[in-house]
């Protein structure tokens, strides 16, 4: 357990050195296991996920970065709105539903093995859609990961989605 949240803090501070990563940072992260990756985005829930912003773009409704790491290809952004939500998002995009949910499973079950048996799982579904979100009582950060038809016009597209995120205590 402590080399799982050591190594979640020394990924937190290598990625908090500077806009990009230098290769040795790099193959560090390249090199943590997905439980380590998922541990580091829950511990930096708590600090606003500021070691791993990097560039920043303001609108009317929030900030959203881009993140110095991503958990699903290229993909992921940090959003925060109006200074009490902020959460650590990314999506892909499937042909077909088989290859969503396939994603989608494999996901929580990596999240429910990676974070054990004090985060609780809740699953709902409507229509098409999946969704589970994890919670524990001592952290104030949600995983939610969901699967469902996107709604493209033109082109009939799934997606996979995963979020670390909830609302900031003051």
């Amino acid at each position: 357990m402590f080399r799982k949240i050591s190594a979640a803090s020394l990924f937190l501070l290598l990625v908090g050195c500077g806009s990009t990563l230098t290769p040795t940072q790099t193959a560090y992260v390249d090199n943590l296991t997905p439980c380590e990756k998922i541990q580091g985005l829950v511990d930096g829930f708590e600090n606003q996920f500021e070691p791993l912003k990097a560039t920043r773009v303001q609108t009317k409704f929030g900030d959203v970065w881009t993140p110095k790491y991503h958990l699903l290809g290229n993909s992921c952004q940090i959003l925060g709105m109006n200074n009490e939500r902020v959460s650590y998002k990314c999506a892909k995009q499937y042909d077909n539903e088989s290859q969503s949910r396939d994603a989608f499973d494999l996901a929580v079950n990596q999240v429910a093995q990676c974070l054990g048996s004090q985060w609780q799982a809740n699953n709902t579904a409507q229509n098409q859609s999946q969704r589970t979100t994890f919670k524990n009582a001592e952290h104030d950060a949600v995983i939610s990961i969901q699967s469902g038809q996107t709604n493209a016009k033109y082109n009939k597209t799934w997606q996979t989605s995963f979020e670390v995120g909830g609302l900031i205590k003051k």
